[in-house]
């Protein structure tokens, strides 16, 4: 099923950007203030696709979702207290699904693209944040084994954003009962 999830091309920016404001839309008429016109924006993802780290997935040959796979964390995630110390550690950014297909599978698709993904260039764990607003993300992330390790605030936003962390490989010492 992952045949359908590929890396992003530039010449797909325009599009990319209408499954964003889409979303802004949505999370919008739900009250939620996660993103907006400031964030992401064009110049972020045109970032992502030129380095490469955007990940897109089609339905029916149009861009229905999108997820970002990179090693950077933002700063306040060195406040976290991780599960795992030591990387490396990839970290998921980004992920939306256009509102028009939602309900299919398709977040749950580019987890599973990221947890393989990480699993073959060696990762360690794969640590992400999302918006406490966004009750639907916090329980599908919750569900695939993602724990909260923590959260941060933004200026400017009206609720926190939970950080999460999901371990790939076992580390080798055992666990005391």
């Amino acid at each position: 099923m992952e045949r359908d999830i590929r890396k992003g091309r530039l010449e797909e920016l325009e599009q990319i950007m209408a499954l964003i404001a889409e979303c802004v839309r949505v999370m919008r008429e739900g009250g939620s203030d996660q993103w907006d016109e400031t964030y992401p924006n064009a110049e972020v993802i045109k970032g992502d696709l030129e380095r490469g780290t955007l990940y897109v997935c089609e339905d029916n040959g149009a861009v229905a979702g999108i997820v970002v796979l990179d090693e950077i964390q933002l700063e306040p995630y060195r406040e976290v207290d991780w599960m795992l110390k030591e990387g490396p550690n990839l970290v998921m950014h980004r992920l939306a699904v256009h509102p028009q297909v939602q309900g299919k599978g398709i977040a749950r698709r580019l987890i599973s693209f990221t947890e393989n993904f990480a699993e073959e260039q060696g990762y360690k764990s794969i640590r992400m944040d999302t918006y406490a607003k966004n009750d639907r993300a916090l329980e599908l992330y919750r569900r695939l084994g993602y724990e909260i390790r923590g959260e941060f605030r933004l200026p400017g936003k009206t609720a926190h954003f939970p950080v999460l962390e999901k371990i790939l490989v076992q580390p080798d010492e055992p666990f005391l009962d």
